[in-house]
C-alpha cells in the first residue's frame, strides 16, 4: 500500500473499500459500537459543518417514518411536561401574551358554543345542578387535585355534538380530559 502520498493513501482505501464492502462494514460498524463518543463528535461536527442537509434530511425522515415521529414527539413532549412543567407554563404565558386576539377568539368561541347548546327547556334545578358540577370540580382544584369538567359527548365534535346539561357533564382528571379532547366513543 502506498503510505507515502496521501490522495494515493484515500484512492487505495476507498478501492479496498469496494473490493471488501462486508468486510469493511463489519468494521466500521464494530468502530462504531466501540467508539460512542467520538461517533457523536463526528455526527456534531457534521452537524455543525452542514445544518442545512441536516435539517432536511431529518424532515425526510419524518415523513418516511410518520408513525415513529409522532410517538417521539408525544413521548419527548410528555418527558419535558412532567421534568419542566414551569418551563411549559412559562412558554403557554409567553405563546398567550403574544397571541392575545388568538386566545381571545378560541376562549370566544367555546362560550358561543356553549350557549348554542345550553337548551331552553332546563329548568332551574338542572341549571343548579349544572353550576354545582363547576363547583365541585373548583373545590377539588383548590384542594391540590388537578381535575376538569368534561362534556361526555363534546360540544364541538368531529362527527357528533352534544348539549350543554347535566347529564352530559361529568368529572375527570385533567390528564385524562386533555388526552381525550374533542372526541367521542359510544362504547
Amino acid at each position: 500500500m502506498p503510505l507515502k502520498d496521501p490522495e494515493a493513501r484515500k484512492a487505495y482505501q476507498r478501492e479496498y473499500a469496494q473490493r471488501n464492502r462486508e468486510k469493511a462494514y463489519a468494521r466500521v460498524k464494530e468502530w462504531r459500537a466501540n467508539n460512542p463518543e467520538a461517533v457523536a463528535e463526528q455526527n456534531k461536527r457534521y452537524a455543525e459543518k452542514y445544518p442545512e442537509k441536516m435539517r432536511v434530511k431529518a424532515i425526510d425522515w419524518k415523513y418516511k417514518n410518520l408513525e415513529k415521529a409522532r410517538i417521539n414527539n408525544r413521548t419527548s413532549a410528555a418527558k419535558i411536561r412532567f421534568e419542566k412543567p414551569d418551563v411549559i407554563k412559562e412558554r403557554k404565558s409567553a405563546y398567550s401574551r403574544k397571541n392575545r386576539a388568538v386566545i381571545n377568539a378560541a376562549v370566544a368561541r367555546r362560550k358561543a358554543a356553549k350557549l348554542l347548546r345550553t337548551p331552553a327547556w332546563l329548568d332551574a334545578v338542572d341549571l343548579a345542578e349544572i353550576e354545582f358540577t363547576y363547583m365541585w370540580c373548583s373545590a377539588l382544584r383548590e384542594c391540590g387535585l388537578d381535575y376538569h369538567v368534561d362534556h361526555i359527548v363534546p360540544l364541538q365534535g368531529e362527527t357528533v355534538s352534544g348539549l350543554h346539561v347535566p347529564w352530559n357533564l361529568q368529572i375527570l382528571t385533567a390528564k385524562e380530559n386533555v388526552s381525550k379532547r374533542n372526541r367521542w366513543s359510544d362504547a
